[in-house]
């Protein structure tokens, strides 16, 4: 009896740990949600999200396949809903043609709001996924870890698919660990299979997350004493055939307009081989930058000592599904030359999960050797927090920086009040670092050609503009500024403000993705005052 009440207690204080993660996870990934907005182009990709789940109300067909996409259609699934609402009470944004010439930034903050939700979701799954292959506590330990991570915490910002498909890549872990834990019925390996080509379909190189289920299936069937080769034939054919089922339920178009389904994914193929603006191989970038400052030292190094614990102990089948995906997931999108941070999101729970297994396994050594449950306890408790920490930290000056007005916001406010009437307006760089001037009528925007060393309006040579804004950050491939602007604007043009986002006295301190047009500096994010370039306007001398 004493036991049973004992056992109870403890599940009780595991599931309110675990209720107080999931919150914690929430607060962490809702802070500062409506940065950047209402500039459409403050998360690169975002717009494009929005575009497509927009297009696909009109027509199933996305017509756009660089990911796939179920993503897309469950956020045209929440902008119908909320059409639908604003019908009913008046409102102006009333379908998606509606939606699509005003780009209000609540459609933004939709899918935000989503991939924030599947972000805090994945704390529970990765939760029910580690007690399920170990102990309830690397459960919450991993669980914690993932609440704080930085890299995770700051992608469920982003209105974007990787968060969604780390999820979907959770759930299928976990349903392959199940496959291990409760047996490989045909019914577990469907159900399996279908989670798999769920995650797929949100994003290609998701498709690794097979393998976790063929080692489960492998180790208990053929692995097995006796070896049951037709169990696991069925169990492999499920899991195939249901993953495959998967994938085409989410993306349908991947077969009804197969050729342009075949262009996009070589196309992509390509663009990971070629490189983008780092050009250099995942393998070392992601281990050196991503990893090292996306979870912090600590915690990536426990993660690779994880997996040896296990082996120690020869717990080959426990190692062997924990290392499944990531091993092989690494492999795959490392040995490309683009090297997107957010190519990394998928590794995040599986890193957290690896550096629990090792807490759990030195204060198990230390209840060995003190034969004291409550010391070990209090060990793994401090090992956590030591691990956590950095990675704490970074997430939470992430979140308070994205709460701060962003630079290319306060710079539109700034022009429209100096130039109410309207202004021909010239910058520099990449769409996604400008300033985003909505009224393209009061205030057309010049280009400049280099060739010709002048300013064209529709390809058609034209007198300078009445404002150059000069955009500057420490991600020099997006804000470039052509010589003969430069130099033109310090002679005849006379500065009217600035937005600083960062000074150059600090810039040394921080260190920014320079392969994404993304301007929030990656680690040392306290050295930034805002999000964002700098913004400089200078105005025409009469």
């Amino acid at each position: 009896m004493v036991r049973c009440a004992a056992f109870v207690f403890a599940e009780r204080r595991t599931r309110a740990g675990l209720i107080l993660l999931i919150v914690a996870g929430a607060g962490l990934r809702l802070w500062g949600l409506q940065f950047g907005l209402a500039n459409p182009y403050a998360r690169p990709d975002a717009e494009v999200m929005v575009l497509v789940a927009l297009g696909v109300l009109k027509d199933p067909n996305p017509h756009f396949f660089d990911w796939g996409t179920l993503f897309a259609y469950v956020t045209a699934a929440m902008y119908a809903v909320f059409f639908a609402i604003e019908r009913a009470v008046g409102g102006a944004i009333v379908d998606a043609d509606a939606a699509r010439s005003a780009l209000p930034p609540v459609l933004f903050l939709i899918p935000r709001v989503f991939s924030a939700a599947a972000g805090t979701a994945t704390i529970a799954v990765l939760f029910a996924a580690a007690r399920e292959l170990f102990s309830a506590r690397t459960a919450l330990v991993a669980a914690f870890l993932l609440t704080v991570a930085f890299l995770h915490v700051r992608d469920s910002h982003f209105g974007v698919v990787d968060v969604t498909a780390a999820f979907l890549t959770m759930c299928a872990f976990w349903a392959g660990v199940r496959c291990a834990t409760q047996g490989p019925t045909p019914r577990r390996a469907a159900l399996t299979g279908f989670l798999c080509g769920l995650a797929v379909s949100t994003k290609y190189n998701a498709a690794p997350i097979l393998l976790p289920a063929l080692v489960a299936i492998v180790a208990s069937t053929i692995a097995g004493r006796p070896p049951n080769f037709r169990l696991a034939a069925r169990a492999t054919a499920m899991l195939g055939l249901f993953a495959a089922l998967g994938f085409i339920v989410a993306t349908p178009y991947a077969l009804l307009d197969y050729g342009s389904f075949l262009t996009a994914l070589a196309n992509v193929r390509r663009h990971m081989e070629l490189g983008h603006v780092v050009m250099t191989r995942g393998w070392e970038y992601h281990a050196k930058f991503t990893l090292r400052y996306g979870v912090g030292i600590p915690l990536f190094a426990a993660a690779m000592v994880g997996p040896c614990t296990l082996v120690v102990q020869r717990r080959w089948k426990a190692a062997a599904i924990l290392l499944a995906f990531p091993v092989s997931y690494y492999w795959l999108v490392g040995s490309g030359k683009t090297v997107f941070v957010r190519y990394m999101v998928p590794m995040v729970p599986f890193l957290c999960l690896g550096a629990a297994v090792t807490v759990d396994w030195l204060s198990s050594q230390i209840d060995r050797m003190t034969r004291n449950a409550r010391l070990g306890a209090v060990a793994a408790a401090l090992g956590a927090a030591a691990i956590a920490i950095p990675t704490l930290v970074s997430s939470i000056q992430f979140d308070r920086l994205m709460t701060q007005p962003d630079t290319r916001v306060t710079a539109a406010e700034r022009i429209i009040a100096e130039f109410p009437d309207g202004a021909s307006v010239y910058q520099n760089g990449f769409i996604y670092a400008r300033v985003d001037l909505p009224d393209r009528k009061r205030y057309p925007h010049y280009g400049f050609n280099g060739e010709t060393n002048g300013f064209e309006f529709d390809g058609n040579p034209v007198a300078p503009p009445d404002v150059i804004v000069l955009l500057d950050s420490p991600v020099p491939t997006y804000t470039a500024i052509p010589l003969p602007v430069a130099a033109l604007v310090e002679t005849d043009y006379t500065l009217v403000t600035t937005v600083v986002a960062i000074t150059p006295a600090r810039t040394a301190g921080a260190l920014y993705d320079q392969e994404d047009a993304f301007f929030v500096p990656f680690s040392g994010i306290d050295q930034a005052r805002r999000p964002g370039p700098n913004v400089a306007i200078y105005r025409l001398r009469n």
